[in-house]
């Protein structure tokens, strides 16, 4: 059963941590600190993040003066990745304390997740055997993380793992792309990541936890894209090996309007590039025109509402599918309209869909630049992305004006002539 992830927190071990953990320095007269120390996350972020715990109490202190917003205690159960064992985890308040605890993280007590015969890292001993104290324990703590990690599976049903990861980079086999960089970042020691406008699959292998996805994964199935996925124009229904079904209800779907992301050039790393296209180029085509016109028939969709709704249906029953009526050439899809001081104008669209995530780049044509130029302002590029057939939201994003002033563009194809 396929499962994206929803959530990642992530957290740096700390000298302090690390010492708990083994109960190094321990007190003789017994006690002492056995919790991981959770600093830093906001209180919306860990309500979002563990909303679906198993247990959640409201302890006796509040995030603000106003004792509007309890803190709270949650309680879950989470697998070990790569594992068929699992464990309760408690994260709770620290008392009189702005930061949380990961509770009860001793030798005794610790999760399966971050148990040494696990793999998890330990500090070195002494001729007796006993572990040693060594400030900042320097090259076993280094890059050590844990992380827990909250899923979705095909059903609804959501789901809490356990890992580490003690790489001072991200792993060349991990997707990039989607967020697993600020793991791994020099500046971060903690955070969470929320998975809302991208896809990410969550794999049980302890080594290689996450995989590149899309909106359409169980319509293709859970075939291999390749990690640089998200950096990449392709499409996932290219990939898949079969005529994929795909439809959406324009009439009825709620459709939402985003800011556009920041798609900044990234400089691609090397690392396994798994996935292969079709070789049915005939096939591979015919899906990726089923998702290229339901973004079409969603533009139109969005056009006629904003056009009744400003009480103009008439121009709305005047809006054109030119790339249907006229054909593929005139660099846009759509011919809208749009109000302009007291009059109203044509409004030029260009669709660009995808079954993938919000910043995943997308090709374009010499012709729609130039004709992007051409009519300026009245130009506008259409992103819906996330399309599938159990969407009961499309959202999109628009980009007015010429190309060039809204995207850097990158030469991906040439046109040869033979210099004789």
């Amino acid at each position: 059963m396929t499962e994206h992830v929803v959530a990642i927190l992530y957290h740096k071990i700390q000298d302090s941590d690390f010492t708990n953990m083994y109960g190094v320095k321990k007190p003789t007269s017994g006690g002492g600190q056995t919790y991981i120390q959770a600093a830093g996350y906001s209180r919306e972020e860990l309500d979002k993040m563990f909303r679906d715990a198993d247990n959640i109490f409201n302890t006796l202190e509040f995030w603000d003066e106003n004792r509007i917003y309890p803190r709270k205690r949650y309680t879950f159960q989470a697998s070990v990745v790569g594992s068929t064992s699992a464990a309760d985890i408690e994260l709770a308040p620290r008392t009189g304390r702005k930061d949380y605890r990961i509770s009860r993280q001793n030798l005794k007590y610790r999760h399966p997740a971050w148990q040494t015969n696990n793999g998890f890292p330990e500090p070195n001993r002494n001729n007796s055997g006993e572990y040693i104290y060594e400030k900042n324990y320097p090259n076993i703590i280094d890059n050590l993380f844990v992380l827990m990690i909250k899923t979705i599976r095909e059903d609804n049903t959501t789901r809490f793992y356990a890992t580490y990861i003690n790489s001072e980079n991200i792993p060349s086999d991990w997707p990039s792309d989607v967020g697993l960089e600020d793991i791994f970042s020099k500046n971060k020691r903690q955070g969470i990541i929320f998975y809302e406008e991208q896809y990410l699959r969550f794999v049980n292998d302890k080594n290689t936890p996450f995989a590149i996805g899309s909106a359409i994964d169980i319509e293709i199935g859970n075939i291999i894209l390749p990690t640089n996925f998200n950096e990449t124009s392709d499409d996932a229904v290219e990939y898949a090996s079969k005529e994929i079904s795909i439809t959406v209800d324009v009439s009825n779907i709620t459709i939402t309007k985003v800011e556009a992301p920041l798609l900044k050039k990234k400089k691609t790393r090397s690392g396994k590039k798994l996935g292969t296209k079709d070789i049915n180029y005939t096939r591979r085509y015919k899906n990726l025109k089923k998702i290229g016109d339901i973004g079409e028939l969603l533009a139109i969709e969005t056009e006629k509402r904003r056009l009744v709704a400003e009480g103009r249906p008439d121009l709305a029953d005047r809006i054109e599918h030119v790339a249907c009526t006229i054909g593929d050439g005139l660099g846009y899809d759509i011919l809208s309209f749009e109000q302009v001081g007291a009059d109203y104008c044509e409004k030029y669209i260009e669709v660009k869909s995808t079954t993938g995530s919000k910043n995943k780049p997308f090709d374009i044509t010499a012709n729609e630049v130039e004709v992007s130029e051409e009519k300026g302002q009245h130009y506008s590029i259409y992103r819906f992305y996330g399309l599938s057939s159990a969407a009961k939201e499309m959202r999109y994003y628009e980009c007015r004006g010429p190309i060039k002033e809204n995207f850097t563009l990158e030469a991906t194809a040439f046109k040869a002539y033979y210099k004789g």
